[in-house]
């Protein structure tokens, strides 16, 4: 039998080994984890560096709009301050477009299904009916339809005046509280998504009630509206989020529609359309996507990454430099701002470059890279489609103008320039000129390629729901037959 002695003796013995190897183990994990950070620090540092000395740049503050003074800023007026105000304001602050009908029969659902690239005009009838709850009389001309919904939109007045006076200072600013994105992103993300909503029912609003008044002949009311949907499209333009983007790529996407049915309709006159043309020339929404970009990167990204968004300082700096490694060749080519080109061909390319990163993202540290960047790869097509739908409205302009001088359109869009247009934009996926040519009725048929780079002859692809399909087709501006 043994003795208490001996058996001590072991467990002292393996005690001891079982301490030794603990100990080993964690030198060896701590030795691992400080050459993980030393790896992934040097390595990050070295990225920067050698990006910084290409003349990149990660500094935030060079994205953020500057301040204003409120006595200058449109967007300080009560109404568009009140989702950064610091103490909550009176609960009737809500909404605008909260005064508008919800029927679900309402076919206007701009901008998924806008109208004037078939050269149709909104069906106001419908808002008539919807805005007196069944009670319209079944058969409306489009005058009466009008006139019904301006007098429903009257309700909204008060806020329009308050808007329509601010609209004339200088400056277009929300005060988005970029600073506290990362110490307290919630309140910020909430102010953020308010004024969102605030332009968008803006929006909603203005582009019916600019509808509705050419109908009924008011034109200069008409353009009053288009005139505030400009300013408040002039303050998204350089917030550098790409949520502020996409719904400055929305708005402008709506702004066209009234644009479009005065062309159509012929209600505009040569000094309104030089307007229009200044106006429509002032948004770049491939800019403002870049922009973006870089916000989304050095805005959001990278300060989380800097304040420890995993708690391995070296896998955290390894993700922060294939996420920086994924916008650089990835995102950022999509867009070519000194060509004004957006290429599908590219567009694949990076796909393709983005589906070939090793499918072991947390042993090579491209699990942010995964999971954040493509969301963000339809940006460019998305901006793409509305910057053209831009262009082609204010060629349209600067052809109505001809038409006004000379009684028609001209053969060639090169006749426009310079004395009705300064700089003749190009496509903006190939780089090439626009599409032109009149047609037997004495109007004309206006188009981009497209998203499938081919020249369909002005053909608009369209999907079973009637919507028009973006990745087929051309893109057209058209006026009725």
């Amino acid at each position: 039998m043994e003795t208490p002695a001996p058996k001590l003796s072991r467990i002292k013995k393996i005690f001891r080994r079982t301490v030794f190897v603990l100990a080993v183990f964690i030198t060896l994990v701590a030795l691992l984890i400080a050459e993980e950070d030393w790896r992934g620090s040097r390595a990050w540092h070295n990225y920067k560096s050698e990006m910084e000395a290409k003349g990149e740049r990660f500094d935030s503050a060079r994205l953020i709009p500057p301040q204003v003074p409120d006595d200058e800023n449109f967007a300080a007026c009560e109404y568009l301050a009140h989702p950064f105000a610091k103490t909550p304001g009176p609960p009737e602050w809500t909404n605008i477009d909260s005064y508008l009908p919800t029927n679900s029969t309402l076919p206007y659902n701009l901008p998924h299904h806008p109208l004037w690239p078939y050269g149709l005009s909104s069906d106001l009838t419908n808002w008539a009916s919807a805005f007196q709850k069944g009670t319209a009389p079944e058969k409306m001309d489009p005058a009466q339809a009008a006139a019904i919904v301006l007098d429903h939109l009257k309700v909204c007045e008060p806020v329009l005046a308050e808007l329509r006076a601010a609209s004339q200072k200088r400056f277009c600013r929300f005060n988005v509280p970029y600073e506290d994105w990362f110490g307290a992103r919630e309140k910020a993300q909430e102010a953020t998504f308010q004024h969102f909503a605030l332009v968008k029912g803006l929006f909603r609003v203005l582009v019916l009630r600019a509808e509705a008044e050419l109908v009924v002949g008011h034109t200069e009311q008409a353009m009053e509206d288009i005139r505030m949907m400009f300013r408040l499209e002039d303050g998204l333009k350089d917030e550098p989020l790409l949520i502020s983007q996409l719904v400055s790529i929305a708005s402008a996407a709506i702004l066209v529609q009234p644009i479009a049915e005065g062309l159509a309709e012929r209600r505009w006159s040569d000094t309104q359309l030089r307007f229009l043309q200044v106006q429509l020339g002032k948004i770049d929404l491939l800019a403002s996507a870049v922009r973006a970009f870089y916000g989304e990167r050095d805005i959001l990204a990278n300060p989380s990454f800097d304040g420890g968004m995993l708690p391995l300082r070296g896998w955290n700096r390894l993700e922060q430099l294939s996420l920086n490694q994924a916008f650089k060749e990835a995102l950022l080519p999509r867009i070519n701002l000194s060509g004004r080109e957006v290429s599908p061909a590219i567009g694949h390319a990076c796909d393709l470059a983005m589906s070939n990163y090793p499918h072991s993202a947390i042993l090579h540290h491209t699990m942010f890279a995964a999971m954040m960047l493509p969301a963000t790869f339809r940006a460019p097509e998305k901006a793409a489609a509305v910057q053209t739908d831009v262009d082609l409205m204010t060629v349209a302009c600067a052809l109505e103008r001809y038409r006004l001088a000379d009684g028609n359109y001209p053969d060639q869009l090169t006749a426009l320039s310079p004395r009705f247009i300064t700089t003749m934009p190009h496509d903006i996926i190939n780089g090439q000129p626009l599409k032109y040519r009149r047609t037997p009725n004495g109007k004309f048929i206006l188009y981009s390629v497209g998203w499938n780079e081919k020249d369909d002859g002005g053909v608009i692809a369209t999907n079973k729901d009637g919507h028009v399909d973006r990745l087929r087709g051309d893109w057209v501006l058209q006026y009725p037959e």
